[in-house]
């Protein structure tokens, strides 16, 4: 008998066009499995539920019974809610989105941090530059950064400055007494 993973990859595949990265169990029990995917630009909770003749079955034990889709586009960081409501199940809720999982011992903020993970990685994936020459022209671009910031960090322009500023304070204080750089002179 095939693993439920593979079932769950085909449903992916005929709902989503993709296969699943990383597929997380919530619940299994006789009658259902909900689980969290993790596809390529988004990840879903999906809540299943077996067939009747499931049991038998090698292939296509399962048919989708709610599912919440959280694409990476419309993401932002925290926006993911996990609560656990009077009954014991637990709530997940993306913007006017939400579906209801079984009563687990794991902590709701295990399932949204592992979400919120998922989607951060993703976006990670998505910042990072292809191919080689991209990655030489953003480490390139990184370097220069860092050298301005070093150059403006540097005491070279200040101990320049605090000279110009010595000479200017010098020949302030010649011209408002005349007489004592005469002086100077002479000695």
């Amino acid at each position: 008998m095939q693993p439920l993973s593979d079932d769950i990859a085909e449903w992916c595949d005929e709902t989503w066009g993709q296969s699943p990265s990383e597929v997380l169990e919530w619940f299994e029990d006789d009658e259902r499995v909900q689980v969290f995917i993790k596809l390529q630009r988004s990840v879903l909770i999906a809540d299943f539920m077996f067939k009747d003749n499931a049991v038998n079955m090698s292939r296509d034990r399962i048919e989708i019974r709610h599912h919440l889709h959280i694409p990476l586009d419309i993401w932002n960081p925290g926006s993911i809610q996990a609560t656990r409501i009077s009954d014991g199940r637990v709530r997940f809720r993306h913007r006017n989105s939400d579906i209801l999982l079984a009563a687990k011992m794991r902590a709701p903020e295990w399932g949204k941090n592992t979400l919120e993970d998922w989607l951060m990685s993703l976006r990670g994936e998505q910042l990072r530059p292809k191919d080689k020459n991209q990655r030489l022209a953003s480490i390139k671009r990184i370097k220069e950064i860092v050298n301005r910031n070093l150059h403006s960090a540097s005491l070279e322009g200040a101990r320049d400055d605090l000279h110009l500023i010595n000479l200017r304070i010098n020949s302030a204080e010649i011209g408002l007494n005349p007489f004592e750089s005469k002086l100077q002179e002479a000695e």
